[in-house]
């Protein structure tokens, strides 16, 4: 699984090739991670376009198809597509028959009707086969509406112009011309806009913003899109070359043609006079054409980036005031034919973006028109999520009521219906909930690879209460820390507790070891839900073939992925639902639907199995089933089907007829509708008991639990509330489902905490894991069902039964599973047999002092098949440490006399599980397999993994000392020590606390308060942004990755509600995004300032307030890894710059069991990186034995020290005497240094002071130097009414003409020719000889002055001849001079490098006509030069020669939108 996941989905495509065999080709990928959509095809059919063109689907009544139209067309492709009759199908695409919801389908509106289900997820295609029409009413829209609340396609509106004749370029017809924000000229129809025909007595306001098309695709389509755009450029380049070519074949005959000669020699004597210049001419020209080749090439070679097109946007308010934008989908300014969009729930309005991505889109505005968001889906995941809880292809059958005739099913079932109408073939596509409504909600954010943050998902939930959704679906997930804990946590509490939403989550897909249950799917609050595979499923999605004779038949089971409970704390999911699906995916994936499977495909299956009970029990008057009876009913009627897992199904698989039959016999008695929380005080607040490590089996074996009845009241109780609270009284039986755990009889349950006892008596448990639960039944009424449960797992280690007395042990009757300990006493060897569906589990107790477990897996018998085979191992849980950040997962195939070796770091006195799971979903056949398990140890580590401290070496200390042994047997000791990254801390430099979104960021009052009329406002939600700021230096790219560790890996227990950041350069381009969940991938970065923004957000402002100084840590990967010296001696770690004594490091050795090795890492001697700092980290990783890395090695820290000042004797003596400034050059320098502060402020002054400085000293360079400056960058006079490039080259002049000798000035060129055309004197000379020294720094200074007014004229002379031909001659003489003093090479600024570069690029296209040549300057230097303020100045003169030359308008427009992404005109905050 990815960094990045949904629910852990592992999602899956299927192709089957049909041969002589079937063979399953099996694509693993993640819908949320950076390959999320890598099964979508990327290729065109034969009659789809690659041009870029752009449809805007509308459903509005003006200048678009009617929202009934598109309706209508909805169904009408679906029956185009229909599928084969249901005889002559064994199952649905999505599986309905294991939930018995198709037997509820046969009553009328109970298919999910009236009911409205938000889908939390990646956001949902608008055009989707399936979901872009009606519910199976036929007349209620299936989409209820689009939000966005990840912000990703937000776009700021701020940007504001009045449209009226004093600023409209273009009047004609109701066209105007504006320039957006892009800076391209836009033109529009003020007809479209305000519907008035002429701009004469239009005022009105526009707002403006911008946007990147590839802002708003996912990656997958992003991919795609990319990849036919460079297909497309590189056509069109290819034609470009190919006719160059031409060209330059051309001059090759004719060339040829005149060296050959020929007509009379009356004839050559003619023309002998103009045959060399004709020949002249030619030859220049091949020269040219040869280098434009060249160039060409070196453009095609080097085409790796395609920065998109980017998107102008307006926005206006009708005549109505409602909101309307106008978007720039083909990015070529012309908006004359675009219609205008309101926000999707107005008119329904539906685009699709450009360029052949083929996505939908529509709008949302927010803040009174100071945010439109532009809401796409961010991958194909939530699409199929939607699809498989409500897709409707057609109609499902219609009774009157839910009782009438029995009757026979296509299934040959006994069905109730009262009409003889059949059931469409389309039935069989439909999703689980047909008649539910959709509001799809994307909390995937696109910048993150489609990840979620807080942001999304507090968001996501406000808005769903907001349009009164009953029921919430999140497929997403993350690994679990503390459950029920943190901001995001509360909120879905508060969700489920007080907005009386039910929300349904995915347990997630890190199984089949058990505590590998993440986030959201420990939380309380909320509907966990396991994947379950029936065997009906196994042979349809996936062509399971059939077992061989005499081995067991297919049945139901969990899916071998699906996250297992409990977790830390004893927690299990809820319930289980199918887990694979066939279901629609957005058109832009290129296909209408595809299989995938995960935890993420039973979430909304059960969710749409509640969404059909929901509308059913309404339809027989219960009206008001909130989120506790509804979790209670799903829970009390699940039924055990197949291969029985409590850890991955919860209750079971739930069962749709027995939950509606429940709500109906069980609504409004006592107690049913409220939660009531479990908890066990001396085990800090656990939610069950978890017994897992051997030493609690013989330890305390009573505990007490404490019961809480919890009341969704309003703040201030009604008189009804006070009711329900005093008059609870509930009479409970309490039951254990297994004996070895006893409980009290009955308890007495009012509304305050109540306690009770349970023991419990493991002795004579077998090995293995064991579960049961005590039930509180109430007690006149025990068909009810639990009202509470108390879930108890007990883990009796396997390796609790083997001793040296009693080597072996085995686990069944037919010996064929046992475990043995080893002739050592130490390690263990075990039997596995696998079967289809069913996990197998060893627990074995860690010895003492153990680091780590090495496993090999190896098979025991000769079979027909191989086997493939998942090794799921995790050592403890105990902690707050997820499994994911210490399991071993690995996939592999058991061939016969092959063995698997595999390392897992583990704890002593731990319980480490090792699962075997057959992967059976292609080949059932069962498997026999052994592990051998050894136990290693160094014992160096510190017991607890997670609190592991680093080594450090100090910046005082030359090494760090630290001691191996062996206690548990021999171990080879082959130690390294490398250091490969800096760790820079950064507090921030910039902090802004502000209110969020009033639309978007206000948390609703709880519907108890609502009832009761307490007036309470929205809870606005604070946003602060902090910026840190940070260097790159060196030659070189250095890998650079940001990161927040005091809240990394925090999300659903966070203490904030988000945390989103950014990478931005010294131009505001945003580079990468990050979030403090998962670590970005580094990113290559050059020399250069560069910002990182953190966006925090929370409630209560004061708490941000103090976490206004959080850290940023700042990773630099090392050019090179620096070594650290080992040794066994101290004196040789103590003295590590010492290297001629004929010291030796620390070779690969055998450490004897029992004995101990004394280790001492010394500093790396090599120099560390020139841009390390004081206060900066070196980090790396002190390895001990090479062959297993990864768990023999430790982090390792060297603070960088202070850098050396002492020189030696020899640097010491050749310091030369500094001369004391005398007290007229002190006022002289002061006055020089105030000229800098009134170059704006006071020109009359300023000009005053430099008039009396120059009669003082008029030959100072840097007063000369201060005059060019004040040329090149003082204010603009007033009274100029000229080009100002034209009047700063004569002020220029000026400066150039006053610094000649012969005028005066400082600067004598001949002499100064003279004196560099020599020898210069070298070092001794000129500290012998203090004369020489002080002219040799004389004439530097003159030199270096006579440079930078030199660039500057040329430079100035090449603008104004750029616009004025008639300047032409001189910037030809101006140049001339320049090259005389000045090569590229010499120049240290790469500001100064660009400016001669462009300078001499200009040279070559105004007065040579070469414009291979001057292309040639520019890419060199854009190649060769990574900093600088004026790089831009480069790209803008290239646009300039494209547009020059024939048929490189792509190359033009490659470079264009190159441009607005490296230098952006409008940024994008966090």
């Amino acid at each position: 699984m990815s960094l990045i996941a949904v629910a852990w989905c592992w999602c899956w495509c299927l192709l089957f090739l049909l041969s002589s065999n079937i063979i399953v080709v099996v694509v693993a990928f993640s819908p949320l991670s950076a390959a999320a959509n890598n099964y979508n095809n990327p290729l065109f059919s034969a009659n789809q376009s690659t041009a870029t063109k752009t449809t805007i689907l509308m459903m509005t009544k003006h200048k678009s198809s009617s929202a009934s139209s598109r309706n209508g067309d909805n169904n009408d492709n679906v029956g185009t597509n229909a599928r084969p009759p249901r005889h002559q199908l064994l199952f649905h695409d999505i599986p309905k028959q294991e939930t018995g919801i198709n037997h509820l389908h046969k009553n009328k509106n109970c298919d999910g009707t009236g009911i409205k289900i938000a889908i939390m997820d990646t956001g949902c295609d608008l055009s989707a086969r399936g979901l872009s029409g009606n519910c199976s009413d036929g007349k209620t829209h299936k989409y209820i509406d689009f939000v966005d609340c990840t912000g990703d396609g937000d776009v700021d509106m701020s940007t504001t112009v009045t449209i009226n004749p004093n600023n409209c370029t273009s009047k004609n017809n109701g066209i105007i011309t504006v320039v957006g924000v892009s800076g391209r000229n836009c033109t529009l129809d003020t007809t479209t806009l305000w519907g008035t025909t002429t701009t004469n007595n239009i005022k009105k306001e526009l707002k403006m913003g911008a946007i990147r098309l590839y802002d708003l695709l996912p990656q997958g389509v992003l991919k795609r899109v990319k990849k036919e755009r460079k297909e497309i450029f590189m056509e069109k380049h290819r034609i470009l070359l190919s006719n160059t070519q031409v060209q330059l074949d051309a001059l090759l005959l004719k060339s040829n043609n005149n060296n050959d000669g020929g007509g009379s020699n009356n004839d050559n004597k003619k023309n002998d006079d103009g045959k060399e210049d004709k020949n002249n001419v030619i030859e220049t020209k091949k020269k040219e054409l040869k280098l434009m080749l060249e160039q060409l090439m070196s453009i095609k070679d080097t085409y790796d980036e395609d920065s998109g097109p980017i998107m102008d946007i307006f926005m206006f308010q009708d005549n109505d005031g409602v909101w309307k934008a106008i978007i720039d989908i083909e990015a070529n300014g012309d908006l004359t034919n675009f219609i205008p969009m309101a926000p999707f729930r107005y008119a329904r309005q539906v685009g699709e973006l450009g360029f052949g991505s083929h996505v939908t889109f529509c709008i949302q505005v927010y803040d009174e028109g100071k945010t439109l968001s532009i809401v796409t889906d961010a991958g194909s995941h939530g699409t199929h999520v939607a699809g498989i809880a409500a897709s409707y292809f057609g109609p499902t059958t219609t009774s009157s009521s839910m009782g009438g005739e029995n009757e026979k099913d296509d299934e040959g079932m006994t069905t109730t219906t009262t009409t003889k109408e059949k059931k469409s073939n389309d039935y069989n596509l439909n999703g689980v909930a047909p008649g539910a409504q959709i509001l799809s909600i994307k909390i995937g954010d696109g910048r993150l690879g489609s990840a979620e943050t807080g942001t999304g998902l507090i968001r996501g939930l406000i808005a769903a209460k907001k349009y009164g959704c009953d029921l919430v679906n999140l497929s997403y997930g993350e690994p679990s820390w503390q459950p029920d804990v943190g901001r995001v946590s509360e909120v879905f509490a508060k969700a489920f507790n007080d907005w009386g939403m039910t929300v349904f989550t995915s347990a997630g897909n890190d199984g089949p070891a058990l505590s590998s249950l993440g986030s959201p799917g420990s939380l309380t609050s909320i509907i966990t839900v396991g994947a379950y595979v029936s065997p009906e499923m196994a042979r349809e999605q996936y062509s399971t073939l059939p077992p061989e004779n005499g081995d067991s038949p297919l049945q139901g089971s969990s899916y071998y992925f699906s996250s297992r409970g409990p977790t830390p704390d004893g927690f299990l999911p809820d319930v289980c639902g199918p887990g694979g699906a066939v279901a629609p995916v957005p058109r832009a994936a290129l296909q209408g639907k595809t299989q995938m499977h995960g935890t993420s495909m039973s979430s909304p299956n059960v969710c749409g199995v509640a969404a059909c009970v929901l509308s059913a029990v309404r339809q027989n008057g219960v009206k008001d089933c909130g989120p506790n009876e509804l979790k209670r009913a799903l829970k009390n009627t699940a039924v055990t089907s197949g291969v029985a897992d409590p850890f991955s199904q919860g209750s079971g698989l739930v069962s749709a007829l027995d939950c509606v039959e429940y709500i109906i016999k069980n609504h409004g008695k006592e107690g049913q509708s409220i939660a009531i929380d479990v908890s066990i005080p001396s085990r800090d607040r656990a939610r069950g008991l978890y017994i897992r490590d051997e030493i609690e089996l013989d330890g305390r074996t009573e505990f007490s639990i404490q019961v809480n009845p919890k009341f969704s009241h309003s703040k201030l109780r009604t008189s009804r509330e006070m009711d329900e609270l005093l008059s609870l009284e509930l009479h409970l039986l309490l039951k254990s489902t297994e004996e070895w755990v006893t409980c009290p009889e009955s308890m007495t349950l009012m509304s305050a905490n109540r306690n009770f006892s349970v023991r419990l008596n493991t002795q004579g448990l077998r090995p293995g894991v064991h579960y049961a639960s005590v039930h509180a039944l109430d007690a006149s009424d025990e068909a009810r069902g639990p009202l509470f449960t108390v879930p108890v797992t007990v883990i009796v280690p396997h390796s609790r039964f083997v001793s040296k007395d009693k080597p072996k042990f085995h686990l069944n009757d037919s010996s064929e599973e046992s475990i043995e300990l080893k002739d050592n006493g130490l390690d263990l060897s075990t039997t596995f047999r696998l079967e289809q569906g069913i996990p197998n589990r060893r627990f074995v107790t860690v010895p003492l002092g153990a680091e780590w477990a090495t496993i090999k897996v190896k098979s025991t018998e000769a079979t027909t098949t191989v086997p493939r085979i998942l090794l799921h191992a995790i050592p403890f849980v105990r902690g707050d440490m997820p499994n994911k950040e210490c399991q071993l997962k690995q996939f592999f195939y058991v061939n016969e006399g092959v063995e698997q070796e595999y390392h897992i770091r583990v704890k002593g006195g731990s319980s480490l599980e090792v699962c075997l799971q057959l992967l059976w979903l292609s080949n059932p056949s069962p498997a026999l397999v052994t592990a051998d398990i050894e136990f290693h140890s160094f014992n160096i580590r510190s017991p607890n993994l997670m609190s592991s401290q680093p080594i450090t070496i100090t910046a005082a200390s030359e090494f760090a000392r630290l001691g191996a042994s062996a206690p548990l047997r021999a171990e080879q000791l082959n130690p390294e020590c490398k250091l490969k990254s800096l760790l820079r801390t950064l507090r921030p430099n910039n902090v802004y606390i502000s209110l969020g979104s009033a639309d978007r960021d206000s948390e609703p009052p709880s519907d108890a308060d609502l009832a009761s009329n307490v007036i309470e406002e929205p809870s606005r939600i604070y946003e602060m942004r902090l910026s840190y700021q940070f260097k790159v230096e060196g030659d070189k790219p250095i890998e650079v990755r940001p990161s927040f560790p005091s809240l990394f890996n925090q999300l659903y227990d966070s203490p904030v509600d988000s945390q989103l950041w950014s990478l931005q350069d010294n131009n505001s381009k945003v580079i990468t995004y990050g979030s403090c969940m998962h670590h970005a991938s580094p990113t290559s970065l050059k020399k250069g300032d560069y910002t990182v923004s953190l966006l925090l957000r929370h409630p209560r402002r004061s708490t941000l307030d103090q976490m206004k100084d959080l850290p940023c840590e700042i990773s630099m990967n090392l050019p090179s890894a620096l070594s650290c010296n080992l040794y066994s001696e101290l004196d040789k770690a103590s003295t590590p710059a010492v290297k001629d004594d004929g010291r030796k490091p620390m070779e690969k050795k055998l450490l004897c069991k029992g004995s101990f090795q004394d280790i001492y890492v010394a500093r790396p001697i090599d120099d560390l990186p020139s841009w390390a700092v004081p206060g900066d980290f070196i980090q790396g990783t002190l390895v001990l034995d090479k062959d297993k890395e990864a768990v023999s090695s430790m982090k390792i820290l060297y603070v960088v020290p202070p850098k050396a000042t002492v020189k030696n004797g020899d640097d010491e003596k050749s310091k030369t005497k500094e001369k004391e400034d005398s007290l007229e050059d002190v006022i002289f320098n002061a006055k020089l240094g105030h000229l800098a502060s009134l170059r704006a402020k006071n020109v009359t002054v300023y000009k005053e002071i430099v008039s009396a400085l120059k009669k003082e000293r008029p030959h100072s360079i840097p007063l000369l130097t201060e005059m060019l400056t004040f040329a090149l960058e003082g204010p603009f006079p007033d009274s100029e009414t000229g080009d100002e490039d034209q009047v700063r080259l004569m002020e220029v002049d000026k400066v150039y003409n006053q610094s000649l000798k012969e005028n005066g000035g400082p600067i004598d060129p001949l002499a100064l020719a003279q004196y560099f055309g020599l020898n210069e004197p070298d070092k001794d000379e000129l500290e012998a000889d203090d004369e020489a020294t002080e002219l040799n720094k004389v004439m530097k200074e003159q030199r270096d002055a006579l440079k930078k007014i030199l660039l500057e004229r040329a430079s100035l002379y090449g603008s104004v001849a750029d616009k004025n031909s008639s300047k032409v001659p001189p910037f030809e003489k101006a140049v001339k001079e320049l090259k005389q003093w000045i090569k590229l090479e010499s120049l240290k600024d790469d500001d100064e490098k660009i400016k001669l570069t462009i300078t001499l690029g200009r040279h070559a296209r105004i007065c040579q006509e070469k414009m291979a040549l001057a292309i040639s300057l520019l890419l060199k230097a854009k190649k060769d030069l990574s900093s600088g303020k004026n790089l831009k100045q480069l790209d803008e003169e290239l646009l300039t020669l494209y547009d020059l030359v024939d048929g490189m308008s792509h190359v033009k427009e490659n470079l264009k939108e190159s441009m607005c992404y490296r230098y952006p005109v409008f940024k994008r905050n966090v």
